[in-house]
């Protein structure tokens, strides 16, 4: 399907830039929002039509703008890809409270006031699709990124349960669950790292996410894990999870040793 009107949040850089131009290559029209104003611009004038808004998402303010400013531009929405994100990575005791406030109200909070913002317009013309991009890390908890799996256990919650309200009445919620993806900024300057890594044969580029969120859109469905292979680790998790405790804490323990008391 072509010519629909699709907003992108996290636009500027990563999954959300790849999604825009791939829904651009589509054919369809793409607002493009994100902090970083000049970035936006840049990509907008590579794309055939696009719309640039500007916002900051822990500003409830600038979220209703962001609807408010397509539907004066094209009198309708038809897709909502809730991309934009941020983590920290580091031992919890040592997050600000600023850290992890912004951390939740990026990652879940703003997706659920966007949702909520653009549900009006969708639900008058019982159309519309609604994609979360979550992460496999709303299924699979790891030391250092406690919060972060907190904001998407939370949007993975979300979305399921918004499907269920929200397919009755023509508006599709699909949630999608990346795993490790190549070329984007998150997480390049963690202030501590685990040694847990993904292989190269299963790490994703942000054009084959975006391509996955085009699909979603084409053909909706209420959860996609890519790539599928790690499916079978996350039914490991909910299935053995002391298995998944001991293989993880093992790795931690290689970053921070258990610190024992001194003999008395």
């Amino acid at each position: 399907m072509t010519g629909r009107t699709v907003i992108v949040t996290g636009a500027s850089s990563g999954i959300g830039e790849a999604t825009a131009r791939a829904f651009a290559k589509a054919g369809d029209r793409v607002v493009l929002t994100a902090r970083r104003a000049d970035r936006l611009e840049r990509l907008a004038a590579e794309l055939r039509e696009s719309l640039v808004i500007p916002a900051d998402l822990t500003d409830p303010g600038d979220i209703t703008r962001i609807i408010v400013e397509t539907l004066d531009r094209y009198e309708s929405i038809d897709v909502l890809v809730n991309n934009a994100g941020r983590g920290r990575y580091d031992w919890l005791e040592r997050l600000s409270g600023d850290d992890i406030r912004t951390e939740i109200e990026v990652n879940l909070l703003a997706p659920i006031l966007l949702a909520r913002a653009v549900l009006p317009s969708m639900l008058a013309r019982r159309r519309g699709v609604i994609i979360n991009v979550a992460s496999i890390a709303a299924r699979i908890g790891t030391p250092i990124t406690s919060v972060y799996n907190a904001t998407k256990f939370g949007l993975s919650g979300f979305g399921e349960a918004l499907f269920r309200e929200l397919h009755p009445r023509g508006v599709e919620v699909c949630t999608l669950y990346p795993g490790f993806v190549s070329g984007t900024e998150f997480g390049k300057q963690p202030r501590v790292s685990v040694p847990v890594k993904t292989p190269k044969w299963l790490r994703l580029t942000t054009e084959r996410v975006a391509d996955e969120i085009v699909k979603l859109a084409d053909r909706p469905r209420p959860r996609r894990i890519v790539p599928w292979m790690v499916s079978p680790i996350a039914t490991v998790n909910i299935l053995f999870p002391g298995v998944v405790d001991a293989v993880v804490m093992r790795a931690a323990r290689r970053v921070r040793p258990v610190q024992r008391s001194a003999p008395s």
